[in-house]
């Protein structure tokens, strides 16, 4: 049922049409280009601007988080800047023929919620939601971006995916791709969900394996996540035996083994468990630990044993996404609050959590931030106090109180070694005090770019490479420092973050000042209180810390290297209304497929039709679909449906061919000479790469400069940190066939030499008198 409400937009005036999430599209029941173009006329409303010229559409979702808005871009491939589909090209669909339409489906980020978009909203990867579906069904999901803390009152992970999934489903999309680059903090969640759980993380809306990267193939894929399902933790403990981070596994094992009530055999079932846990409040995580934290205070209440402030901040920080210097400055007013109750209260000097609350809104206006933080709190000491909350046996009800130290607390953990500490450790050739000097120059130079610039301050390594240069002189010095920070690494009190660009592809490095646990942190905290500080042990201790050919190491690599994920909608196949769905695909003529479409045939488009309709009425239908839809098809005449002897026109449609049925369609006016044919665009060249892969799959690429064939950088040998390409070239045939024509000349240039001499030999014994 439609209801109104008045847009929060100051810039409008007119009410606006709130749909439900759960009921909106019950009339969409035709085919994708038909629901589309009556999803746009019925549901939403054309905005009065565009966006670089294009028509924007947009219309306000009621949601079980509240109202949200959703906008939909037409652009037109004739007239875009960027006609061809790279997301295409590198799922495998490059050899569909070009779409006329495509439409960008935007859920904006939450500070543009309530503005119009901007001339860059096609590029930004900040939205909420971004997708692009063609006018042929044929769909791609950019981006999400959100954040799943559970107090936060906005739209999730699962609530953006169960929208576009319903989205998709009452369209009638055909196939959706996504690339996985989803992370969470340092984890790679395709890895880590694909060990743990056997799938990515949007398995659960049923997207599959769709392509590989570096000749990865479904085969591999399935065969390395088999793999991790039978890898014995037993097994992982005796492969670190006697070195200080298996001992720290297997106290992480044993810990976690001792509080499940299902026995943890494999490391599919450690991360399960583990990750269990977050989806449990603190209060259902502090019931499944051992109860052997125990402390008391002057009063003689037992409470938890208390952790100090900044591990409670740095644990805090991990699953939310509030910095950590607004966590910290949330608790100092919740201990000011406390401690004024108590020096004003006669009997009670206990708060509860409302009045809590209530208490620091005067001071915080983020609600949301104040109950992350009393949901977390357990037991911190903050200076000389300690911050307990416990449930009041009276009242049933959750209340805080504070109390003064008997004695200071050993909660301090080992301090972490110093990043240039660590490096001077490894097998290096410069002394500890030029590492540390180059760690300070590179900390110094991205906390000036992150001064001047906005956002993350992010530098590529190049260009931090060549700041670093005009301080110091020792280029080896500093590759040695760049390539040695990992995902982020600690330098003093900055962390240095490693990450590759997406969109670019190319390693960036940030800094930033928040605490993080470090992987190399003893595990002395109980399982599931820092949920992932005991994922990131892992994944970075075992996922990523057996040897380079070790078959850990390569079934980890594979699972990587799996970045494409496509899902399929399959609908009704039964015949609904007496209409009947047929894919109709084009069928060229041999000369066509002979010298211009030598690609795989396009995929057919789909008709609903009656089924009382005749072949004759389906040509009309059909040329009519392909004209609206392909570029290539704007003046195509269908002549002839079925193969080569064809159908007879007066048959009627049920008599002639099955519901679901592909029909071949014959015809005339290919625009064979557009530039806009395929989605992948002109052949850039020829793909061979050692690692088997083919065809374009999106990774870093380089040319031989004499057969020009494309080979991956990283099957080269080439690093990523190598930002460019190198200035020659040559690949192992070319390098052959230079190095054999090379021996030739050499062996004929030896041969004449010889020749040479032995004719000096007769000159020099030749006598003129000898006749």
């Amino acid at each position: 049922m439609e209801r109104r409400v008045i847009e929060a937009c100051k810039s409008r005036k007119r009410k606006r049409r709130v749909w439900g999430f759960k009921s909106f599209g019950s009339g969409l029941k035709k085919g994708f280009r038909e629901n589309m173009k009556m999803f746009l006329s019925e549901f939403m409303e054309v905005d009065k601007y565009s966006v670089c010229g294009l028509p924007v559409w947009s219309c306000l979702f009621d949601g079980d988080e509240g109202v949200f808005g959703v906008f939909v871009v037409e652009e037109m491939a004739q007239h875009s800047l960027l006609p061809f589909c790279n997301h295409c090209k590198f799922i495998g669909w490059g050899h569909h023929f070009v779409s006329k339409r495509r439409y960008h489906i935007i859920i904006p980020s939450y500070d543009s919620l309530n503005k119009p978009l901007k001339g860059d909203v096609l590029a930004n990867r900040n939205h909420l939601l971004h997708a692009l579906i063609h006018c042929n069904g044929y769909g791609h999901l950019l981006s999400i971006n959100t954040s799943d803390d559970d107090d936060s009152n906005s739209l999730h992970g699962i609530d953006l995916m169960d929208f576009w999934d319903r989205l998709c489903t009452i369209l009638q999309i055909r196939k959706v791709s996504l690339h996985d680059y989803s992370r969470k903090k340092a984890l790679d969640l395709r890895l880590l969900h694909g060990v743990a759980y056997g799938t990515t993380w949007f398995g659960k809306w049923g997207y599959k394996f769709g392509h590989g990267s570096f000749g990865v193939t479904e085969d591999k894929y399935d065969r390395a996540l088999q793999f991790f399902r039978t890898l014995r933790l037993n097994k992982i403990i005796s492969d670190f035996k006697d070195t200080v981070r298996g001992r720290k596994i297997e106290q992480l094992v044993k810990s976690y083994r001792q509080v499940s009530e299902a026995p943890l055999g494999t490391i599919s079932d450690l991360l399960q468990f583990v990750l269990s846990f977050v989806s449990k409040t603190p209060i259902q995580r502090k019931a499944a630990l051992p109860s052997s934290t125990r402390a008391y205070h002057s009063d003689g209440n037992e409470i938890e044993k208390p952790i100090s402030l900044s591990t409670f901040v740095s644990l805090a920080n991990i699953d939310c996404r509030w910095p950590a210097k607004r966590i910290e400055y949330t608790v100092y007013v919740i201990v000011n609050l406390l401690n004024e109750n108590r020096a004003n209260a006669d009997d009670k000097s206990s708060m509860t959590r409302q009045e809590v609350r209530a208490g620091v809104r005067s001071c915080i206006g983020d609600t949301g931030l104040i109950d992350y933080v009393l949901k977390s709190i357990s037991c911190v000491a903050v200076d000389d106090q300690i911050v307990s909350r416990f449930i009041n046996p009276l009242t049933k009800m959750y209340e805080f109180k504070i109390h003064d130290k008997v004695e200071e607390e050993d909660i301090s953990a080992k301090e972490s070694s110093t990043f240039a500490s660590l490096l001077a450790r490894v097998d290096s050739r410069w002394s500890k005090q030029k590492l540390e000097h180059a760690a300070k120059v590179i900390v110094n130079i991205l906390r000036v770019n992150r001064a001047m610039v906005t956002g993350s301050g992010a530098m590529s390594g190049q260009e931090l490479r060549d700041r670093a240069r005009q301080c110091i002189g020792d280029t080896g010095l500093i590759d040695f420092v760049l390539k040695s920070v990992k995902s982020y690494s600690m330098i003093g009190n900055q962390i240095i973050s490693r990450v590759k660009n997406p969109a670019t592809r190319l390693i960036e490095f940030a800094i930033r000042d928040e605490n993080v646990v470090d992987s190399t942190t003893v595990i002395a905290h109980p399982p599931g209180l820092n949920v992932y500080g005991d994922v990131l042990f892992l994944y970075r201790n075992v996922l990523l810390g057996y040897p380079e050919w070790d078959p850990v190491s390569i079934a980890t690599q594979v699972i990587l290297d799996s970045k494409q994920f496509v899902k399929e909608w399959v609908y009704d196949d039964e015949e609904i209304d007496h209409f009947m769905t047929l894919t109709c695909r084009v069928l060229p003529s041999f000369d066509e497929l002979e010298t211009e479409l030598t690609r795989q045939l396009c995929p057919g488009e789909v008709v609903i039709v009656p089924s009382e309709m005749t072949v004759g009425e389906l040509k009309l239908v059909a040329q009519c679909a392909l004209r609206d839809t392909y570029c290539l098809m704007k003046d195509f005449v269908v002549t002839q449906i079925g193969g080569l002897k064809g159908i007879e026109e007066g048959l009627m449609l049920s008599c002639a061919v099955h519901h679901g049925a592909q029909v071949w369609i014959r015809g005339t006016g290919l625009d064979l000479e557009t530039r806009l044919r395929y989605e992948g665009g002109p052949d850039d060249g020829k793909v061979d790469c050692v690692c088997g892969t083919k065809r374009d799959d999106g990774e870093r690429m380089v040319a031989c400069d004499v057969c020009h064939v494309w080979q991956h950088t990283r099957c080269r040998g080439i690093d990523d940190d190598d930002e460019s390409s190198p200035a020659l070239f040559l690949c192992y045939k070319a390098f052959k066939s230079k190095f054999v024509k090379a021996r030739k000349e050499y062996s004929e240039i030896v041969k004449s030499m010889k020749m040479m001499k032995e004719l000096m030999i007769l000159m020099e014994n030749w006598d003129e008198d000898d006749p």
